[in-house]
């Protein structure tokens, strides 16, 4: 069926031309008003199109007032531990949009500790916007219910959307504790997201390739025209539509391109060549809306919402909202205790530093003690500042680097099982061939097996540097970070393994052995994919 046509029906129901589903809609919409006033009753559990018209395997459902409930979706953000985060390309090339969205890194970090995964952590954030329904909910009365209710809420301020998400997370403290994922102990909170979260949710997070990532928008197969709601009349009909009609993005998220703006945390900031400007405006909105054209459709979109303009408070009739559902960044003691012990480390030089040299950050706090004069004390300390920073960015880049070695050798790993698997296939079939008649595939077998064994050198190479270039314990950081990222485009049963295999391997050069080819082998071929 057509975007058109979908967009037809919803309408036909919206306005009448379907009696009797408006009657039914509109009689028990009546008998739950006429018992709900200020919640006191409990009503029927509401129609599942109306919060979760699209439900999948992922869902996290969590209740509502009024009989309603509110569906999430798990963003994994693979972490090494509270202080680790995970830099991420936002923004975009164009450059007529550049003042405001030329490509510039952020970091994403912290959420949820995943209790069966280790080096996962993760957010919740709303499946589809916020609709009429939802939001009417947490008034003074039970709303009516209806087809209506299913629109995504729109022409809202800023606070109001706030204060929606406040209510909220209040609400389900109350109601639905058992029901929140907790962190240390302590319940998660819903909140608007931040630019970072809503925009890393929106382009795929882990799900997708770091290179499909900073891509204008996230892979739509079926077109667009069948993710989005976007400007014209084979689209949106420049109105809104009702929630979850159209295809999700990788992590299973509506509409989030098109159909309303979504309101973000964060105040609105100029872009200043690759980091965001200083000064802060109004509000932020991503996400575009039913008024954008379809060419001008994009992740990085973001635009300033101004709160009042020269008739008073703004509210704009495609700016709506989405929550998120996050932990506190030190829930417990125990967590305030776990940071403090891992902040110092982000500045430490590597032992291989320290070899050379004593501890630079220690040396530089020696002499910033040993001068009276407080002028220069402080000049040494800034001094310490800078180091600090540049050796905790030096850190992270080699971690960054371990994990891009780790993907490069898993990837060869599997090159050189595809690749055996190919050979036996063709011995096999030049096995069978009468002698004049093996010219040709015997030179093609000849060929596969020289390829083969170039892609095993490689591998051996790529182990043994990997080994002597980076620590074990960020080989074995990086490698479960990097399993977690494998899980989450659904490959971790083939790469998985694989990973395990290079991690180990990598760490036994760096205790001093060389790689074992034919133990390397004979450990790849057990991982290798039997026929029937």
């Amino acid at each position: 069926m057509s975007c058109a046509s979908i967009e037809h029906r919803t309408r036909q129901t919206r306005t009448g031309h379907a009696p009797g589903a408006l009657r039914g809609w509109a009689l028990l919409g009546a008998l739950l008003a006429a018992g709900a006033s200020g919640h006191a009753q409990t009503p029927a559990a509401w129609p599942a199109n109306l919060s979760n018209p699209a439900a999948a395997a992922g869902d996290v459902v969590l209740p509502m007032p009024c009989g309603g409930s509110m569906v999430f979706r798990r963003v994994n953000v693979p972490s090494a531990d509270a202080l680790d985060d995970r830099r991420v390309q936002l923004g975009g090339s164009d450059a007529r949009h550049a003042y405001a969205e030329s490509v510039r890194s952020d970091y994403l970090g912290g959420g949820f500790v995943d209790s069966k995964l280790r080096n996962q952590r993760y957010y919740l954030i709303g499946k589809y916007e916020v609709t009429q329904l939802q939001f009417d909910a947490l008034g003074s009365a039970c709303p009516a219910v209806n087809e209506e209710g299913r629109l995504p809420k729109a022409g809202i301020t800023w606070a109001e959307a706030v204060g929606f998400a406040n209510r909220y997370g209040a609400w389900l403290v109350r109601n639905a504790l058992r029901q929140l994922p907790d962190d240390d102990g302590q319940p998660g909170f819903v909140r608007l997201p931040t630019e970072a979260e809503w925009e890393f949710a929106a382009r795929g997070g882990v799900a997708v390739p770091d290179a499909v990532f900073e891509q204008t928008l996230y892979p739509m197969p079926e077109g667009t025209p069948r993710h989005a709601w976007h400007a014209g009349t084979d689209s949106s009909n420049n109105e809104l539509n009702a929630i979850g009609l159209l295809r999700p993005n990788p992590l299973g998220l509506h509409d989030v391109i098109g159909n309303v703006g979504e309101f973000v945390l964060d105040p609105f900031r100029l872009n200043k060549h690759a980091r965001l400007h200083g000064q802060a405006g109004g509000y932020t909105v991503k996400g575009g809306d039913f008024r954008t054209p379809l060419a001008e459709l994009r992740s990085a979109a973001r635009v300033e919402y101004l709160p009042v303009d020269k008739s008073g408070e703004r509210r704009d009739k495609a700016t709506g909202l989405r929550v998120v559902i996050v932990p506190g960044s030190l829930p417990s003691s125990a967590r305030l205790q776990e940071v403090r012990t891992l902040w110092p480390r982000l500045a430490q030089a590597s032992s291989a530093d320290r070899q050379a040299l004593a501890d630079p950050v220690k040396e530089i706090e020696a002499l910033a003690k040993a001068v009276n004069d407080p002028a220069l004390r402080s000049r040494i300390e800034g001094i310490g500042g800078v180091l600090k920073a540049n050796i905790q960015a030096r850190n992270e880049q080699r971690d960054r680097s371990a994990k891009s070695e780790i993907r490069v050798a898993a990837y060869l790993s599997r090159k050189v099982m595809e690749d055996r698997s190919k050979i036996r296939a063709l011995e096999a079939a030049v096995a069978t061939l009468p002698d004049n008649l093996r010219a040709g595939p015997q030179a093609n077998l000849t060929a596969s097996r020289e390829a083969l064994e170039t892609t095993v050198l490689y591998l051996v190479d790529t182990l043994k540097q990997l080994g002597l270039d980076f620590a074990s314990s960020s080989i074995a950081s990086q490698g479960e970070i990097l399993k977690r990222e494998f899980e989450a485009r659904r490959s971790a049963p083939v790469y998985g393994p694989v990973v395990d295999l290079v991690s180990r391997t990598a760490q036994s050069v760096r205790s001093g052995n060389p790689v074992d080819r034919n133990a390397l082998l004979a450990e790849l071929a057990k991982l290798e994919p039997r026929g029937p």
